[in-house]
């Protein structure tokens, strides 16, 4: 396999990863932050906390990791595509055709060769 793609893949495991622990410190956070409420005023999901608050930090560290996993998941594909499109040209094969004439004919695409 090419090293790009294991680098990226690499990459997008290490980002996946962080996203993982993000989230679960995210929501253990949460649930903690819900406990401190009775159960009929409780906060919903979207509570994220003021500016500076440790819920608000959590939540942004996990915004950022998926923000990063993304980006990885993007540059693998394209990773991908260039890869694949190196290995067509690669095996793309040329040939050409030489008429009594003595002109050549480009069998491929049937124009004539100068």
């Amino acid at each position: 396999m090419n090293t790009d793609l294991l680098t990226r893949r690499r990459a997008l495991l290490v980002t996946y990863r962080r996203y993982l622990a993000a989230d679960r410190a995210w929501c253990l956070a949460l649930r903690e932050m819900k406990t401190w409420f009775p159960a009929a005023s409780r906060p919903g999901a979207s509570a994220i906390g003021n500016p500076g608050s440790p819920i608000r930090r959590l939540f942004e560290q996990r915004e950022r990791a998926l923000l990063q996993f993304e980006t990885a998941r993007l540059k693998l594909e394209a990773a991908k595509q260039r890869f694949a499109a190196r290995e067509r040209a690669r095996r793309s094969v040329r040939v050409m055709l030489i008429t009594s004439a003595g002109r050549e004919l480009d069998a491929t695409s049937g124009a004539k060769a100068r």
